[in-house]
């Protein structure tokens, strides 16, 4: 069975938390901050709501997504202003070492052959290329999986995958789980993590973006809609944290930063920075 990516992805105007705008705008002002004069695609772009930030700090742009009808919306939006490509992630139509950087924000699970998708992505990579991945994190006690993916990626199953590439791998973590509780966490707050963590165990997890978010209004979240071009006004930014080596429980969401190793060793080390400085 297809996925129905128009239903699953952050597209205008579906209705969404506090939590998920901030979600969405760290993402893209960090790849934005990523971007900044390098010659980047975004694989599965979906409608492009961060496409305009990207392209404001890009060298050149392009927004990519499987999906026809997504892209449509993206087209209608941006007008030519980014180009668009319709693919698949596993078979790039693109010439070997074309981009500096490589996007893909909340999106690897869905890839039905990512191992595939990766080779295509280390191929279209320049030498001293950078991959960028924003996915949900699998190791919070919490975690609710998409009806529609094919696997997720811990922190260090992303290491393994990308080290014996050549890469230097940095991961960090954002929006700490419970993070708004001051100790123990409210009555709330526990009864909605059982909640999560039943609907996982009995498959009754929405299939659909919109799904979840009637979830959330009958758990009383305050919810806005996504409007088809993002900007910096858009949602607070978060903060990142850098990951040791080991399980990571206390985060909602993964960062993965991957650089290729320079062919000559550097004189000195550095410190761990945030994927987009």
């Amino acid at each position: 069975m297809s996925t129905p990516f128009e239903k699953v992805s952050e597209a205008a105007g579906l209705p969404i938390s506090d939590e998920a705008a901030s979600m969405l705008l760290t993402r893209y002002l960090t790849s934005a901050d990523a971007a900044r004069g390098k010659r980047t695609l975004e694989l599965a772009c979906a409608s492009g709501p961060g496409l305009g930030l990207l392209s404001r700090s890009a060298s050149f742009l392009v927004g990519a997504d499987i999906n026809a009808p997504l892209l449509d919306r993206a087209q209608r939006r941006y007008q030519g202003r980014v180009p668009l490509a319709q693919l698949s992630a596993d078979a790039l139509p693109f010439r070997n070492e074309a981009f500096d950087l490589v996007l893909l924000l909340e999106a690897s699970y869905y890839l039905p052959d990512f191992g595939r998708a990766l080779a295509e992505m280390l191929r279209v990579l320049a030498r001293d290329g950078r991959l960028l991945f924003v996915n949900a994190n699998p190791e919070r006690g919490d975690f609710i999986r998409s009806p529609y993916s094919h696997s997720y990626h811990t922190a260090d199953q992303f290491r393994l995958l990308l080290e014996p590439h050549g890469f230097d791998v940095e991961t960090f973590g954002a929006f700490p789980v419970d993070a708004e509780e001051s100790g123990r966490p409210s009555l709330r707050r526990r009864v909605e993590r059982a909640g999560r963590s039943a609907l996982e165990a009995l498959r009754l997890v929405p299939r659909t973006m919109e799904g979840r978010a009637r979830l959330k209004r009958l758990l009383g979240h305050k919810l806005r809609y996504l409007p088809p071009e993002i900007d910096e006004s858009f949602a607070s930014r978060a903060p990142l944290t850098p990951l040791g080596r080991g399980p990571v429980p206390n985060y909602k969401v993964i960062y993965v930063s991957a650089r290729r190793r320079p062919l000559l060793p550097p004189s000195a080390g550095g410190k761990s920075r945030a994927p987009g400085r």
